[in-house]
Order: C-alpha cells, then structure tokens, then sequence
C-alpha cells in the first residue's frame, strides 16, 4: 500500500475526514453560497501554498533524477493551474472546476509517490500534510455539491427550522467524535463505521433542505 493510501486508512485520517466533512456541512447550513464558495477558495489556496513547499523541495532534492523531477513538477504545476482558477459560482462551472482539481490531485500523487525521494518526503512530513489539506477540500467540494443541485426558494421559517435541526444534529456528532477519538484501536473500524452512517444521514438531510 502506497504512503498516502496508508495514511487515508488510518483511523486517525479517517475520524479527520469526518469531521472535516462535518465541519463543511456546518458551514453551508451558518454561512451565504458567497461565504461558503470563499471559504473553498481559502481551502484551495491552503493546497497551493503546500505545493510551492513540495516544488522547492524537488527542486532542491538530490536523491532525484532529472526526468523524475520534470515529471513530478509538470504534475505539480498542472494541479497548480487548476488550483488557481477564479471562483466558480454557477453549477456548471463550479462541476467543472471540480473535477479537473479531483483529477489533477490524483494525477499527481500517482506520480508523486512513484518519483518524490529525499528527506522531506520520506519522512512523510509532507504526505501527512497533503492528505489533510486534500482532505478539507474534498469536503468543502462534497458539501458545496448538494447546494449547487438545487436552490428552490422556500419559505423561510421552514428552511431556518430545519437548518437549526440539522445544525443540532452536527453539534451532537461532533460531540461523539471528540469522544471515539480516545477509544481503542480495537474497537476503531466498527466506530467509524457508526460515525460515517449517523454523518451519512446528516448529509441526506441537507440535501433534502435544498432540493
């Protein structure tokens, strides 16, 4: 198993990942479509900014062969270039956009973890980093998806009476998290599993609020 798909498989990541998408969800229910699409901006920029570090690192690396380095750094300014497109605030851009980052990401840490050697990378200081940053701007994607389904007018007192239903409902599962964290390795895949089915249904509810 490669170093990233490792990491992803650890309970550690994947509780993480949970409250990550918690976290996202929370902030499509509390924050305007225009709060909610800056705050994947601020995502996607926190990405960049790892990936000026990982560039200077191959660029400095002397572990790698020339031909590793031009293929890893046409992957990295690929995946650069896709990060820095303007904000996407219409449905079809905004899936577009998303799935050229989602590519470009995958792409690069195909090659990334066939060519990247050196200190910095070993030690993997960096794949943790990666897999976190990745992790909160999948989830900003997953949460803002569901908004862009539908946007339906409703009326308001029903729409505020389900979004403080569902935003309790969070409370509560960030509270359980914050708990399960702390129990044993030995009981951790079928917490987890409990963790993703009660977000699972959080998720639908939100859908639900904007179809």
């Amino acid at each position: 198993m490669s170093r990233i798909k490792e990491l992803r498989a650890s309970i550690g990541k994947k509780l993480d990942a949970l409250e990550h998408q918690a976290l996202a969800l929370e902030a499509q229910l509390t924050q305007t479509k225009d709060q909610a699409l800056q705050r994947l901006e601020q995502r996607k920029q926190q990405l960049r900014d790892l990936l000026k570090q990982v560039q200077a690192d191959v660029q400095k690396s002397k572990e790698m062969a020339g031909q590793a380095k031009i293929e890893v750094q046409a992957k990295l300014e690929h995946l650069q270039v896709q990060l820095a497109l303007g904000k996407a605030d219409a449905r079809d851009t905004f899936e577009e956009q998303r799935t050229k980052i989602l590519k470009a990401l995958n792409e690069f840490e195909s090659v990334a973890e066939q060519k990247l050697k050196g200190a910095a990378f070993e030690s993997g200081r960096v794949w943790e980093d990666l897999v976190g940053r990745t992790s909160t701007l999948e989830a900003e994607f997953e949460a803002l998806q569901g908004r862009f389904e539908s946007e339906k007018a409703k009326q308001q007192v029903t729409l505020e009476s389900k979004k403080q239903e569902l935003l309790t409902k969070l409370e509560s599962f960030k509270d359980q998290l914050k708990a399960k964290r702390v129990v044993v390795q030995a009981k951790a895949d079928v917490l987890e599993t409990d963790l993703r089915e009660g977000l699972d249904q959080i998720k639908s509810g939100v859908r639900r609020l904007f179809e």
